[in-house]
C-alpha cells in the first residue's frame, strides 16, 4: 500500500523536472538567439562604419582627381596656346637652341631636377635630353643681367679665374658692346614666366617694360616682375658656387647699410644678387632693414641650392622651405622662395588671387620678422677683415618659421591666408643690446686665429 501512494508523487516530481529542464533549454536558446542577433548587429553597425571611411576617402580622392584635371587642362592651353602661336615675320636668327639659353620646367618633375647642357661657348645650350613630352620650352636668354663685373673691381678675395668681363666683341672693328646694352628688345612672352596663364584677362598677364639695375622703375605688375627677374633655376659652376659662398653673408648685410651701388663698385655683384638686387628694389623696398635682410638671406640660400642641389645643400636649407608635393606641377619659379609652405601650395593652385599690386603692398607694410632686438644687432663686422657676417643668434631665428609673421592688417585684407601665416601679436622689448655678445664672439674667433698661427 505504502509503494502504490508514492508512485503518483514520484511521477509528479519526474514531470516537474523535466518541464524545468525543458524550460532551462528553451531560456539557453533563446540568450544564444539574442546574443547571436546582438553579434550580428554589431558587425553591421561596423560594417557601416568601414563603408562610411570608405566613401570619404572616395570623396577625397574625386576631388583630388579633379583639382589635377583642372591643373592639366589649364597647361593643356597654356601649351596649346604656345604653339598655335605663329613665328615672328622676318625672323633670321639662328635656332633657338643653338643661340640661347634652354630650360625646360617639367610639370611633374619640378625645379630640383631641370638640368642645363653646356654648349661650345657660355652663349650656346642644348636642350635638355628629355625634351620629349609636349612641354612648353622656356627659353631665357643666357646674356642678359645675370652676367659678371669682376674685371671691372676684382678684390683679392676672389681667385684670378672668376673674373669676368660683361663685354663681347662687336661686329666692326673689335668694339667692346656691353652685353645689357644689347636686350632693351628682349620680350618674353607671358608663358615664359607665369604659369599657367590665367582664363581670362589678369593684372599679371602683360610683360612688364624692362628696367635695368641701375634705374629701376616700379613695373605694372609686381608678381610678374618678379617671375621675370627670377626666370628659371640656373644651374652654377663651382666657381660661381665659391663666388656665392663667399658672399652670401658679407653682399646683404653691406647692402642694406650701403646700399646696392656700394657691392656693385667692390665687384661683388654676382648673377644671383644682381637678381635678388632687383627684387629687393622691386618687391620689397618699403620693409624694415631686419626684414630686408631675412628675405636677401633666405632668397639667396635657396637660389644657391638650386644651383648646385646637392644632398648637403639641401641639409642646409630649413625644412620648411623643402619643395612640397604640389610644387611638382609646373608653376611661376618666384612661388618656391615664399617661406610659408602653406602659401606656396596656395600659389601653385590659385596665385592670380592674389597677383595684383595690393598684395605686395601690404605685404611690404606687415611683414615682421620677430627679432627683439635693433637691426644693428642682425650682423657682426670683423675688424680685421671688414667683412659683414650675420649674428648667429640671428640666423638661428630666421631657421625658425613661426619668426615670419604677418601683421593683423593683412588678414583684414586676405582672412583665407591667417591659417598659412603666423600672426605677429608683437614681442617684448630686448633687456639689452648685442654688442658684448658681438665683441666676444670675434675675439673668441681672434684667439683662436691666433693658436692656428702660433701652432
Amino acid at each position: 500500500m505504502h509503494n502504490h501512494a508514492e508512485d503518483p508523487r514520484r511521477v509528479k516530481k519526474r514531470e516537474l523536472d523535466r518541464k524545468a529542464q525543458r524550460l532551462s533549454r528553451e531560456r539557453t536558446k533563446s540568450r544564444i538567439a539574442q546574443l547571436e542577433a546582438m553579434v550580428e548587429s554589431l558587425r553591421q553597425s561596423d560594417t557601416n562604419a568601414q563603408i562610411a571611411s570608405l566613401m570619404d576617402q572616395l570623396s577625397k580622392v574625386t576631388k583630388e582627381r579633379d583639382d589635377m584635371l583642372q591643373v592639366l587642362t589649364s597647361l593643356g592651353t597654356t601649351i596649346q596656346r604656345h604653339l598655335d602661336a605663329p613665328a615672328p615675320a622676318g625672323s633670321s636668327r639662328t635656332p633657338v637652341g643653338a643661340s640661347t639659353q634652354a630650360t625646360i620646367s617639367l610639370g611633374l618633375m619640378g625645379p630640383e631636377i631641370s638640368q642645363e647642357t653646356p654648349g661650345s661657348s657660355s652663349e650656346t645650350s642644348a636642350l635638355a635630353p628629355w625634351d620629349l613630352a609636349p612641354a612648353q620650352p622656356q627659353v631665357t636668354n643666357c646674356l642678359g643681367n645675370e652676367t659678371w663685373d669682376y674685371a671691372v673691381s676684382c678684390s683679392d678675395q676672389f681667385p684670378p679665374a672668376m673674373a669676368m668681363d660683361n663685354t663681347i666683341m662687336g661686329h666692326a672693328g673689335g668694339e667692346l658692346i656691353p652685353l645689357p646694352e644689347l636686350l632693351p628688345n628682349v620680350q618674353m612672352s607671358e608663358e615664359d614666366v607665369i604659369i599657367p596663364t590665367p582664363a581670362m584677362t589678369c593684372p599679371c598677364s602683360n610683360p612688364n617694360s624692362c628696367s635695368s639695375d641701375r634705374h629701376p622703375r616700379k613695373p605694372r605688375n609686381i608678381w610678374r616682375a618678379a617671375n621675370e627677374t627670377l626666370k628659371r633655376l640656373t644651374k652654377l659652376s663651382s666657381e660661381e658656387i665659391i663666388v656665392e659662398d663667399l658672399t652670401s653673408e658679407d653682399t646683404p648685410v653691406r647692402a642694406v647699410l650701403e646700399g646696392w651701388d656700394s657691392v656693385d663698385r667692390a665687384g661683388k655683384m654676382s648673377s644671383s644678387w644682381r637678381k635678388l638686387r632687383h627684387i629687393d628694389e622691386t618687391c620689397f623696398r618699403n620693409c624694415p632693414n631686419t626684414e630686408r635682410l631675412a628675405i636677401l638671406t633666405i632668397m639667396h640660400l635657396l637660389l644657391t641650392y638650386h644651383g648646385e642641389s646637392s644632398l648637403e645643400r639641401r641639409s642646409a636649407l630649413p625644412r620648411w622651405l623643402w619643395m612640397r608635393p604640389s610644387q611638382a606641377l609646373a608653376h611661376s619659379y618666384a612661388i618656391d622662395f615664399f617661406v610659408w609652405p602653406g602659401i606656396r601650395e596656395r600659389f601653385v593652385f590659385s596665385q592670380h588671387q592674389y597677383c595684383t599690386n595690393l598684395f605686395w603692398d601690404l605685404f611690404q607694410s606687415n611683414l615682421k620678422i620677430l627679432w627683439p632686438y635693433d637691426f644693428r644687432d642682425t650682423y657682426m663686422q670683423n675688424a680685421r677683415t671688414g667683412k659683414y657676417q650675420l649674428s648667429p643668434l640671428f640666423e638661428e631665428r630666421l631657421r625658425n618659421i613661426n619668426s615670419w609673421t604677418m601683421s593683423p592688417d593683412f588678414f583684414t585684407q586676405f582672412p583665407e591666408l591667417y591659417e598659412d601665416i603666423p600672426s605677429y601679436l608683437g614681442i617684448p622689448p630686448a633687456l639689452g643690446g648685442m654688442s658684448t655678445l658681438t665683441a666676444a664672439y670675434f675675439q673668441t674667433q681672434d684667439e683662436n686665429a691666433n693658436e692656428v698661427a702660433v701652432r
